[in-house]
Formats: C-alpha cells, sequence, structure tokens
C-alpha cells in the first residue's frame, strides 16, 4: 500500500486527500478491513485529524461514497421527465457496481449495528440522492410535464429506492429492471396523485 508523506495541508485540500485515500484503502481491503489508521497512512496524517471530521469509520465511508456519487449537475439533459430518471438511475447503477454489493451490504450491517452511524448515513445518502431527483423533476416542471409541487420527497426519491433495493437484494440493475421502475411503478404513483400533465 502507498504511503503519503504528512504535509501542511490543511481545510479542503486535507479533506480531499483523506476522502481518496479511505476509497483507495477501500479498494484495496473492502470495509470489514477498513481501518482509520490505513486511512490516515495513505493519506500522510493522523488518526486525530480524521476523527475530528468523521468520528467514526462508517461516517468516512459514507463521506467518501457519497463523495463520489454522481451530481446533479452531472445529469444530461434528456428533453423528457423519462429520459433524466433513466440517466440519473445507469449514472446511480455505474457507481454501485464500482463500490460491490457486498461492501454496500457490510455498510448497511454494520450502521444497523451503530445508531449514530445509521442516522449519519441514512441523511448524508437520502439527502444527497433527493438532490438528483430534485432537479429532474424541477427540469420536468420547467417543461410543463408535471405539477412539482404535487411530489413530496418520499415520492421524488421513489426511483432511486427502488433501484438500490433492486440492486442490494440481486446485484443487478439491468436496464429492463429500470424500465419496469419507471413505468410499473414511478409513472403510475405520479399520475395517481394528478401530477403528470398532457404533453
Amino acid at each position: 500500500m502507498e504511503r503519503k508523506v504528512a504535509s501542511r495541508r490543511r481545510g479542503e485540500e486535507l479533506e480531499q486527500a483523506i476522502l481518496k485515500a479511505t476509497w483507495e484503502e477501500f479498494q484495496e481491503v473492502g470495509f470489514a478491513k477498513l481501518s482509520m489508521e490505513g486511512v490516515a497512512k495513505r493519506a500522510g496524517t493522523s488518526k486525530p485529524v480524521i476523527y475530528r471530521r468523521w468520528p467514526s469509520r462508517m461516517e468516512l465511508m459514507v463521506a467518501c461514497a457519497t463523495s463520489r456519487m454522481p451530481t446533479a449537475g452531472s445529469i444530461p439533459d434528456t428533453g423528457t421527465l423519462r429520459g433524466d430518471t433513466i440517466a440519473v438511475l445507469k449514472l446511480l447503477r455505474g457507481r454501485m457496481f464500482v463500490v460491490g454489493q457486498p461492501a454496500m451490504l457490510g455498510m448497511l450491517s454494520a450502521a444497523s449495528e451503530d445508531p449514530a452511524s445509521l442516522r449519519a448515513f441514512v441523511q448524508r445518502f437520502v439527502s444527497h440522492l433527493l438532490t438528483l431527483m430534485d432537479k429532474v423533476v424541477e427540469r420536468a416542471g420547467e417543461r410543463g410535464e408535471l405539477d412539482p409541487d404535487l411530489l413530496g420527497p418520499r415520492l421524488r426519491k421513489l426511483p432511486i429506492d427502488l433501484a438500490r433495493n433492486e440492486f442490494l437484494i440481486t446485484g443487478e440493475l439491468g436496464d429492463e429492471a429500470i424500465g419496469e421502475i419507471l413505468d410499473q411503478v414511478f409513472f403510475p404513483a405520479l399520475q395517481g396523485i394528478g401530477s403528470l400533465k398532457a404533453t
């Protein structure tokens, strides 16, 4: 494992170095063997420096994973609600395959044993994923495809929740599954609350 030489990095530069080291360590040893000590050595810093920012291994990994998730700005504008939602789910699929089903299940298992870590896990991931669908819904509203005011947070993130669960259970998220999530669940739900508009 490559060890970094300590330097006087601070703030954002130091944080990004730690997150990068966390990802590299995770790729090499997996989540089960990920340690603050290993990350600190790889990043060329100390465990207390890491603990000041992330009180637990779980919170560090959540921050690392979130930093590598798609951003609202990375979602292509396909011109339709369906196309944009498919784009989000495909971006998410790519990231989930990189992290891997075993690692995701391991993080969930560890989080379930620590209430504080579970809250951090849920809050960070849910809030981040919701921003992705917020962007999709905002665009669809501007195009006149739907009424965004009728969609609460649970319905907005429904496609992502279903896609994540599909991957966690099966280890797969094919194009057919993505289409079924939209056509058999998400769009019928939008029609049910009267949000979709005739175009």
